[in-house]
C-alpha cells in the first residue's frame, strides 16, 4: 500500500480515537450543569420565598395592629355600655359593642390565616434553603470528581494527539490539509475505500472510467465527485 496512504489511514484512526476521548470530556459537563441548574433553582425559590415571607410577616403585622385596636375599641364600648343611664344610651352602646365584637372576630380569623401562611412560606424558606446547602455539597464532589476524571481523559488526549502529530509526518502538506479541511467540517471518518464496483464507499457514487486506471494504482487519493469524501483504492486480498 502506498505509504503515504497507509500513513493517512493512521491519521484517521486517531482522529477516531481522539474525537471518542473529547466525547468523553464533553459528557462531563452535562452532569455538572444539571447540579448546578437544580442549585440555582433552588437558590431563586429561596429568594421568592423569603420575599414572600417578609410579605406575609408584614401582613401578619398589620392583622396584630388591627386586632389590638378593634380589642381597645371594645373595652371602651363595652365600658361605655356599662356606664349607660339610659336605654337610648345603652341600645346604642350595645350595638357598637356587638359591631366591635364582630370586628374583633374576624380580624382574629384572619389573623390566624396570616400565621398559617407566614408559618408555611418560612417552613418552605427553610426547606430550599436546606436543598441549596445540599446541591452545594454535592457539586463540590462532583467538581472534585470531574476534575480528576478530566485530567486523566485530557491525559489520554494529549498521548494521542501527539501520536497523531508522528503519524501526520508521512503525509504530504496539500494532501493532509485536504483531510483536515474535511474531517473538521463533517466530523467523521472522510478517508473511504473504493468498492469492487469503483464506486465511492460513502455514498455509492461510481467514480468515472477514466479515473479508475489511476485509482486502480493505489497511489492516487481523488475526492468523491458525489459526496465529497476522499476515496482510494484497496487491492483485493490475495487467495
Amino acid at each position: 500500500m502506498n505509504p503515504e496512504l497507509q500513513a493517512l489511514l493512521t491519521v484517521q484512526q486517531d482522529d477516531e480515537v481522539i474525537r471518542a476521548i473529547e466525547a468523553r470530556l464533553e459528557a462531563l459537563l452535562p452532569r455538572y450543569n444539571a447540579l448546578e441548574a437544580s442549585r440555582r433553582q433552588a437558590a431563586a425559590e429561596v429568594t421568592r420565598n423569603e420575599t414572600g415571607l417578609e410579605r406575609e410577616t408584614l401582613r401578619l403585622r398589620n392583622c396584630e395592629g388591627k386586632l389590638a385596636d378593634h380589642r381597645a375599641r371594645l373595652e371602651k364600648n363595652s365600658a361605655v355600655l356599662d356606664g349607660a343611664q339610659k336605654l337610648k344610651e345603652a341600645t346604642a352602646a350595645a350595638a357598637q359593642v356587638e359591631a366591635a365584637k364582630k370586628a374583633v372576630a374576624e380580624e382574629e380569623s384572619e389573623l390566624l390565616t396570616a400565621s398559617r401562611r407566614v408559618s408555611d412560606v418560612r417552613t418552605a424558606v427553610l426547606a430550599h434553603r436546606d436543598e441549596v446547602e445540599r446541591l452545594t455539597a454535592e457539586l463540590e464532589v462532583v467538581r472534585a470528581s470531574i476534575s480528576a476524571e478530566k485530567a486523566a481523559i485530557e491525559g489520554e488526549l494529549n498521548t494521542v494527539r501527539a501520536r497523531r502529530m508522528v503519524s501526520a509526518e508521512g503525509v504530504s502538506r496539500n494532501l493532509l490539509s485536504q483531510y483536515d479541511r474535511l474531517s473538521s467540517r463533517r466530523r467523521t471518518t472522510v478517508l473511504h475505500a473504493l468498492r469492487g464496483d469503483y464506486s465511492c464507499g460513502a455514498c455509492d457514487t461510481a467514480i468515472p472510467t477514466q479515473r479508475r486506471l489511476a485509482m486502480a494504482t493505489g497511489t492516487c487519493i481523488e475526492p468523491c465527485e458525489g459526496c465529497g469524501v476522499l476515496l482510494y483504492y484497496r487491492p483485493a486480498p490475495e487467495a
